[in-house]
Parts: C-alpha cells; structure tokens; sequence
C-alpha cells in the first residue's frame, strides 16, 4: 500500500518537482555557504585596501567629529599598519622658551638635544592647566590615545621621512587651532627633526614604526607584511625600495589624487603604471629648478627636477625609459604617436607633463590649470583640471603598450 502511493505521488508533477528542488539544495547548499564566506572575506579584504597603508587616508576617531572650537573629543587610537592625517607643530630651538629637557622620567633620555628624533604627545584639552595654577600631566597627553614613552611613530611629510620617539608631553590645543580636514594639532615634534621634514604648523602622515627595532635607519624598515598590517595590507600597498612612500590603491585602472597632494594608483592597472604613480608621489617633496636632475642616473632621487627631468624619472621608474633624462623637445619623439591608454606625454619646445591613469603630473602650479590641493605649489606634483592646459600646442605621445 504504501509503495503504490509512493509511485503515486512521484507521478504527479508538482511533486517530482518539489523533491528535485529540495536535492538540488541539499547538493548546492556547502557551495553556497562557502562562496559567501569567501566573498565576505573578499569584501574585507577590499575594505581593508581602500582604507588601510595609505597615506591621506584619515581615520577619524570613534565618536569624535568637531566641537565647539574645532576640536576633536576623543583620542586617535593608532592601530598597527594604518597611516593616519593628523597636526603636527614644531618646538624647541633657538629663542622657544620649552627648554630642552623632556617630561621622560629617563634622565639618559630626556636631553632633548642629545635625541632629535623626538616628538611630544599633545593634549585635547581645551585650555592649558598650567595657565590655571595646575600641571600638564602624562595623563593629559591623550591626542595619540596616551601613547607609552619612547613609542615610535614613522612620520612622513613633503616627501620626507623619520622615525620619531615619544619622549615629551606637550598641550597644543585652544580655539582654531587644527588643520584644513578639523584634525587637531596631535603632537610636537623636536626643532631638529622638524626642520628636516619641513614640519612647522602641517599636516602630516603618521603610523605607528614597526617592532623590529628598526630605529632610525629607515633601510631597515620591514615590508607592511611585517609592519602588523597582515596579509590584507601587504597586498594592499606598492613600496617602491627603502624609505620610499607608500602607494595607496584604489579601485579600478584610474589615479586618483589624495587630499595630502600624493596619489592613489588603480588596483587593476599594470604594474608599470602602478610603479610611475609611486615614482610621481616620492618627488613630492622635490623642489622646481631648471636643469635639475637632468646628467645624473634617474635611478638616484635628486632635489630639485624641472619638468623634463620629473616626466623622464617617472617613466623611468616604470620601466619604459633610459638612464638620463631627456628634455622636453626631445620627450617630441619618445614613444609611439597620440595619447595612451594609460600614460600620455603632452611635449612642446619649452614644457613637458605627462598623464598617468588619468591624472596630470607636471610642474606648471598655475591655479588655472590646477584646482586640486597641489594648487599653488611648486615642483614636480600630480595636478588637477577638467581639460588638457589649452595654453600651447602639444605633440602627444606614449610609451609603446601603455
């Protein structure tokens, strides 16, 4: 009896289909599991490239945003691999009254003078104690979270870079007192390093240094896949030989520019392009001079290029050019003919600049031909314009496949 049902009711249409679904979910349901799983992992893995390792990416901190005076409620909590935009002042030095001792209980490390490589951990108190009868305590200092002393920080800025320790606390706050995004001012950095980084009253980049004991010898610094980022941040980022900037990534096959003037290449375009992107954000930091750079092997950073010697070094870096620069008549005839899918030169007897994913590269720091945060500053820098400068005739060419 119970058979002939059975043969019943698989004669039935509705039935047969009804079991060929539920088989057909019962084989299919591991593949779907795993593929979500998979895809989330993916998905965390692009968040953490398009927010992790980069330059210009600011993290701001959890239930912060701006206050009253332009301030910021609660600390920055630096976490291993992230670069972080923050405010940074200068101290110390000929005719500051701070003295040159720190509030470092070390007596061997608190001699400022003897320990240039040193900043100070400022406070987001809204005014300073020490105007009231009180003290700035250790406890105060909480712009970077209270950091632990001879905490190493790797700051960038202009192009430049050093490992600093933390061997001061400082207040740094009061009304207007923050840079153009609202971050506050966050630390002080020592006269010394800050004249070489060309820090005054800037925003720079930070990210806390790497356990490896690599001091100040910035050639020693680790990969980001040993810099507490994992696998995720090393995948995330290009870095193009030792104390170079890192290359922040973003999606598709077009550079697109930062807020801090770098660039942030296309995770999708090729290597070369990705490599001249990261060429284009070390000469950063480079100063305008005529003839600069040009009779020395573009395999060494210069500090000064024109617009030739800039155009030659970026190419260069990508594979696709000599060992000296050339100027800008003879750029005339580099490569193939017309624009490139990924680079263009636009070169005339007098300038050269080039287009690298989309985004202009050149010296010409007219706010008319720039309306991007490199506007008005000089040398070699990643510029921004709706059209091509219309303002000389071009011939444009590119290098061969690019």
């Amino acid at each position: 009896m119970q058979v002939k049902v059975a043969i019943e009711l698989l004669r039935n249409r509705n039935v047969r289909t009804a079991l060929l679904v539920a088989a057909l979910i019962v084989v299919s349901l591991p593949v779907l599991v795993a593929a979500a799983i998979v895809g989330l992992f993916a998905h965390e893995a692009e968040v953490a490239c398009r927010g992790a390792g980069a330059p210009g990416v600011v993290d701001t901190p959890a239930g912060g945003g701006p206050i009253a005076a332009g301030l910021y409620a609660a600390p920055l909590e630096l976490r291993p691999g992230r670069w972080y935009e923050v405010g940074a002042t200068a101290y110390g030095g000929p005719g500051d009254s701070t003295g040159d001792y720190g509030s470092i209980p070390d007596p061997g490390e608190s001699y400022l003078p003897a320990h240039p490589d040193s900043f100070a951990e400022l406070s987001l108190l809204n005014s300073n104690p020490a105007n009231n009868g009180g003290a700035l305590t250790f406890s105060d200092a909480d712009a970077l979270d209270n950091l632990a002393y001879l905490t190493e920080l790797r700051v960038l800025h202009a192009g430049h870079e050093a490992i600093l320790a933390k061997r001061d606390v400082g207040y740094g706050q009061g009304p207007g007192q923050f840079i153009a995004n609202g971050q506050p001012y966050r630390l002080d950095v020592w006269w010394q390093a800050a004249s070489a980084l060309g820090i005054s009253k800037s925003p720079v980049q930070v990210q806390l240094a790497p356990r490896t004991g690599a001091g100040a010898t910035l050639e020693a610094l680790p990969e980001s896949s040993e810099a507490g980022g994992g696998p995720a941040a090393s995948a995330c980022a290009v870095a193009e030989g030792a104390g170079s900037i890192p290359l922040p990534l973003t999606a598709g096959t077009q550079t697109k520019i930062l807020p801090s003037g770098l660039a942030a290449a296309g995770e999708e375009a090729p290597a070369q392009v990705k490599a001249m992107v990261a060429a284009g954000n070390r000469l950063f930091g480079a100063s305008y001079l005529y003839g600069g750079a040009h009779g020395t092997p573009l395999s060494q950073l210069e500090p000064a290029y024109d617009c030739s010697s800039a155009v030659s070094y970026v190419l260069h870096a990508g594979g696709v050019f000599g060992e000296y620069a050339e100027d800008s008549t003879e750029l005339e005839s580099y490569g193939d003919p017309g624009p490139g899918k990924y680079v263009s030169i636009y070169a005339n007897a007098g300038h050269v600049f080039m287009y690298v994913g989309g985004l202009r590269f050149d010296t010409v720091e007219a706010p008319a031909y720039d309306s991007g945060p490199n506007s008005g500053k000089p040398g070699p820098k990643w510029r921004v314009s709706a059209s091509v400068p219309n303002w000389a005739t071009w011939v444009v060419r590119h290098p061969p496949g690019l």
